[in-house]
Formats: structure tokens, C-alpha cells, sequence
């Protein structure tokens, strides 16, 4: 079995790169390599893998071979840089996904994963929300998701099969760190200032899962074949992991000593507020229980980030991808529409 990995040199990538060669999956990688980092280079060379460095933009069917499956995880990653770079986060999440899958199907590649987000929920109002749920995303990242998703499963015949994976709020250490994710941020903060400061009400729901959980989702996703129907939008993380932003706040607070969270008690609500329902993928995979608890989470990330050089300002560092990529762009290596100059 060999597997296309589309995106593979960026936060969840490496990770997932790990898990498929301890479980000796082959695998190529395409990716534009925004983000270079020295500890994902070795971890390519020593594995020999066959790494393109492309725009995922210019892929055509000349670059995609012979595979069992292709994983899509390129995208514009999070709300703060969808909303800066709107058409670019359509582009590539959406339009980008959709042409890469019609190749793939057209050079007979049989199944298409795709990188999908609870985040396409929108806001639950503390009902816990299934894939029947209705979607309402409120930015351009949820958005380009939902859009994805729809124009996948036209593409669905019983020679090719799209699986999309709804993942919860990754969290988690990697090779290519991201601090602009809840955990990984309140985690960061509470190892360096010994202080937490939530920018909410503190009140937002939020399902969390670790990149190691996310790995293993898309590995039980190579192995799945679906039976009834030829397309699977899917909730991936565990009931258990739905929390409260305070609440998640208040664990790290626990673990870390001397610290200290506050809540900005003035702030508007966030509206971006889901628990969700994992009911439906705990059961087609086995996987009743994360390899990473909430727990286990908190001390990996505290493990990890001791390795890295990171300021204490780090909310205004290159550890923040939106921050990485405006320093890109001002050191003239990439346009507005994120292209290599």
C-alpha cells in the first residue's frame, strides 16, 4: 500500500508522517514548505521519503502516480488567516481539494481523504452536534470546508471513495510547532509567564484532539472501506474530549505550578462556541478511547515546548502561522495570494 500525503510538511503532517512509518505504511509527500524546519527535513531524509516541494496550486496529473490513497491536509489553517487571505483559504482548501480529486479519480486512485473540522458546527448552544447536525460555519476556513465537502461527494462512484474527517481543535506537540491553537497557546503561556489570560468569556465549548489522535484517525481511514455508500463525512476525536474553554484553562492551571488564569469578563460572546457528538467514529474505528487524554496533552506540550526557543512574547512569534506568514511576505519570499516569488 502506498499513500499520496498532500500538505505533509506542516503542523499535523510530521506527526502523521511518524505513525504511517511505524506502521510501514510507504508514502510520497507534496508540499510547499511555507514553513521550513530542520527537525521535518532530517526526519524526510532518514526515512527517505520522496518529498516534492510544489505549490499545491500547480499540481497537475503528470505529478499525481499510481496510489492506493491520497490525503489531503493542505490548507490555510486556521479562522485569523482565513479571513486575511479569504481567496487564497478558498483556493487552496476548497477549489485546490476539488481539482486534486477529480485527477486522482481520473488516474484511478480509488480513495480520497480529506482533512475536514468540526469547526463547519459553527455554534451548538450546549447541544452536542452528529453528522446529521445542520452546518453553519461562520468563517472563510469553515466555509471553505463545507464547500469542500459538497463538491466531494458529487465525485463519488463505487471506484472512488471520499472519506472526510471532521476533526475536532487539533492540540499537541510537533516537529513544526503552532502555538495558535487553544491548548498549545494556554499551555505556552502558563509554562513561560506563569499566567493564562483567556481573550473570551471563558465560556465557549471546544472539542479538542491530539495530533498522535489525528494520525491514528487518518491511518484506521487508509484501512476503512466504506460499504453502503461511497462518501463518509465523519466526526473524529472523542465525546470525552468536548470542553469548556475556563475548564480547559483551569487544568492547565493545575498542572502547571504557580500559575494563575483570568477570564476577560467584558469580552462579547464567542460565537464560535460547539460541543460535538464522536459517537459515530468511536464505533467504525474501535478507537473507544483516545491515546491522548486531556492529561496526556498538557504534558506532552510542556515536554515539547522546553525543546523549542520560544519568547515570551510568543503570541507576536513566528510560533503563530498567521505572524509567519506576514513575515513571508514582508521579506518579499511570497505575493499576497501566498505564492512563492
Amino acid at each position: 500500500m502506498k499513500v499520496l500525503l498532500i500538505g505533509n510538511l506542516g503542523y499535523v503532517g510530521p506527526v502523521l508522517m511518524e505513525y504511517l512509518s511505524s506502521k510501514k505504511i510507504k508514502y510520497d509527500g507534496i508540499d510547499i514548505n511555507y514553513f521550513k524546519n530542520k527537525k521535518v527535513t532530517n526526519f524526510i531524509k532518514k526515512e527517505k521519503i520522496n518529498q516534492k516541494y510544489i505549490d499545491v496550486r500547480n499540481i497537475d496529473k503528470h505529478i499525481i502516480g499510481k496510489y492506493d490513497a491520497v490525503i489531503y491536509l493542505a490548507a490555510i489553517s486556521n479562522d485569523p488567516m482565513g479571513n486575511e487571505f479569504k481567496k487564497t483559504t478558498f483556493d487552496i482548501n476548497w477549489k485546490m481539494a476539488i481539482k486534486i480529486a477529480k485527477i486522482s479519480k481520473k488516474v484511478g486512485i480509488e480513495k480520497f481523504i480529506f482533512a475536514s473540522s468540526c469547526s463547519m458546527y459553527g455554534v451548538s448552544k450546549n447541544k452536542f452536534k452528529t453528522e446529521k447536525s445542520k452546518l453553519k460555519p461562520l468563517t472563510a476556513y469553515a466555509k471553505s470546508k463545507v464547500k469542500s465537502e459538497k463538491d466531494l461527494k458529487k465525485l463519488c462512484d463505487k471506484n472512488f471513495q471520499v472519506i472526510s474527517l471532521r476533526f475536532a481543535t487539533a492540540c499537541g506537540y510537533s516537529k513544526n510547532l503552532r502555538l495558535d491553537l487553544v491548548l498549545n497557546d494556554f499551555v505556552t503561556s502558563a509554562l513561560l509567564t506563569k499566567n493564562i489570560t483567556i481573550l473570551s468569556n471563558g465560556k465557549p465549548w471546544r472539542p479538542i484532539i491530539h495530533v498522535k489522535d489525528m494520525a491514528r484517525a487518518f491511518f484506521w481511514a487508509i484501512k476503512f472501506k466504506i460499504i453502503k455508500k461511497n462518501f463518509l463525512a465523519l466526526n473524529v476525536g472523542n465525546t470525552k474530549m468536548n470542553f469548556v474553554i475556563e475548564d480547559i484553562a483551569k487544568k492547565v492551571s493545575q498542572i502547571v505550578k504557580g500559575c494563575k488564569y483570568s477570564i476577560n469578563k467584558n469580552a462579547p460572546a464567542d460565537k464560535r462556541s460547539y460541543s460535538v457528538d464522536f459517537t459515530k467514529y468511536e464505533n467504525l474505528s474501535n478507537h473507544k478511547k483516545p491515546l491522548m487524554n486531556l492529561n496526556n496533552s498538557i504534558m506532552d506540550l510542556l515536554k515539547g515546548i522546553k525543546k523549542e526557543k520560544i519568547p515570551n512574547n510568543f503570541r507576536n512569534s513566528t510560533y503563530m502561522r498567521l505572524n509567519f506568514i506576514r513575515n513571508l511576505i514582508k521579506q518579499k519570499k511570497i505575493d499576497k495570494n501566498l505564492r512563492l516569488i
